[in-house]
C-alpha cells in the first residue's frame, strides 16, 4: 500500500500526546515481560491520515492496510489516549494464554495486539468526528507488523515449517511479491471470492468466515492437504485437492509474499504468492 507523504498532524490535546499512547501500551507490555514500543512518525502519519478519513462517520471500520490496528470510538465525553488503550487492555481478562484463545463470545484481539512481542513501533491518532449530534472520539493504535498473528514472519514460519519437514530450503519474504498480493487482496474485498489473479506468480487462496482467521491457520489448511498427496505417483488422492500443499513445498519457489484482508461481508481473505511459481506439470515439488 502506498502511503502518501502528508504532514503529520501532531496530537496536541492534553492526555493525547505520543507519550500518553506509549505509556499506556508499555505498562501493559511490561506486565507480561514484553519490550516497550517506540513511537514511529511514519506509522503515526498513516494513523492520522486514516483517522481524518473517518471524521465524517466515526465508523469502526479497519483501514485494511499494512499495519496492525486497534480502533476506539466513544461519545459523550472527551475520551483520552489512556482510556482508549485501557479499554483494549481490559480484554486481558478474556484471553487464555495457554490455549491462545478468547473466552467464548468475547473479544481479546485488541489486547493481544497491544502486547504482541514482535510489534516494535507505534503510531496513533485521535480526532473529533463531524457528527455534531454525538461527540465521536477515535483512536487508532497501529504497530509496525501486520495484524497480530499475520506478519510476514508468521506467513514465512508456517510455510518454512512444512518445507523443512521434507528437506526443502526456506522461502524468503519479497516486498514486490507481497505488494502484488496486497493489491489483489484489496480487489477481492467486495466479494471475498476464491478467484485466482492469473498473474505471474504461483498462488494459494484462503477464505473463511465466523472467525479472525490468521496467517498460520490459512497456511495450515493448505499444508493439511499433505495427507492427500502421493509423492511416488505425484498425484492427489481421488476426489481430493493437494495443489495448495505442493505449492507450499515446491523446491524451486524461493520468494513469498502474502496479504490478508477483511472483506465487506466480514469474512477473511488471504492470498500468498510464490516466485517462481510451482506446480509445473510433469514435475515433482521436491
Amino acid at each position: 500500500m502506498c502511503v502518501m507523504g502528508l504532514a503529520l498532524v501532531h496530537i496536541s490535546l492534553a492526555q493525547n500526546n505520543p507519550q500518553d499512547f506509549l505509556d499506556a501500551h508499555n505498562v501493559a507490555r511490561n506486565e507480561v515481560g514484553v519490550s516497550p514500543l517506540a513511537w514511529d512518525d511514519d506509522v503515526a502519519t498513516y494513523a492520522q491520515i486514516y483517522a481524518n478519513k473517518r471524521m465524517a462517520d466515526c465508523s469502526l471500520t479497519h483501514s485494511g492496510g499494512q499495519y496492525g490496528e486497534n480502533i476506539f470510538e466513544g461519545s459523550g465525553a472527551e475520551y483520552t489516549a489512556i482510556e482508549a488503550v485501557d479499554l483494549w487492555v481490559s480484554e486481558k481478562q478474556d484471553y487464555d494464554y495457554n490455549t491462545n484463545a478468547c473466552a467464548s463470545g468475547k473479544e481479546c484481539g485488541h489486547y493481544t495486539q497491544v502486547v504482541w512481542s514482535n510489534s516494535a513501533r507505534l503510531g496513533c491518532a485521535r480526532v473529533n468526528c463531524n457528527n455534531v449530534a454525538m461527540m465521536c472520539v477515535m483512536g487508532l493504535a497501529l504497530v509496525h507488523i501486520s495484524l497480530a498473528q499475520n506478519s510476514p514472519q508468521d506467513f514465512l514460519s508456517a510455510h518454512n515449517a512444512a518445507r523443512n519437514q521434507v528437506g526443502v530450503g526456506p522461502l524468503v519474504w519479497d516486498n514486490t511479491v507481497a505488494a502484488y498480493a496486497q493489491d489483489y487482496a484489496k480487489k477481492r474485498m467486495g466479494d471475498c471470492s476464491l478467484t485466482h489473479s492469473n498473474g505471474p506468480y504461483g498462488e494459494n487462496l484462503f477464505w473463511g468466515s465466523g472467525a479472525e482467521f490468521t496467517a498460520a491457520q490459512a497456511v495450515n489448511s493448505w499444508v493439511n492437504e499433505k495427507q492427500d498427496y502421493d509423492y511416488n505417483t505425484n498425484t492427489c488422492a481421488a476426489g481430493k485437492q493437494c495443489g495448495h500443499y505442493t505449492q507450499v513445498v515446491w523446491r524451486n519457489s524461493a520468494r513469498l509474499g502474502c496479504a490478508r484482508v477483511k472483506c465487506n461481508n466480514g469474512a477473511i481473505f488471504i492470498t500468498c504468492n510464490y516466485d517462481p511459481r510451482g506446480n509445473i506439470v510433469g514435475q515433482k515439488p521436491y
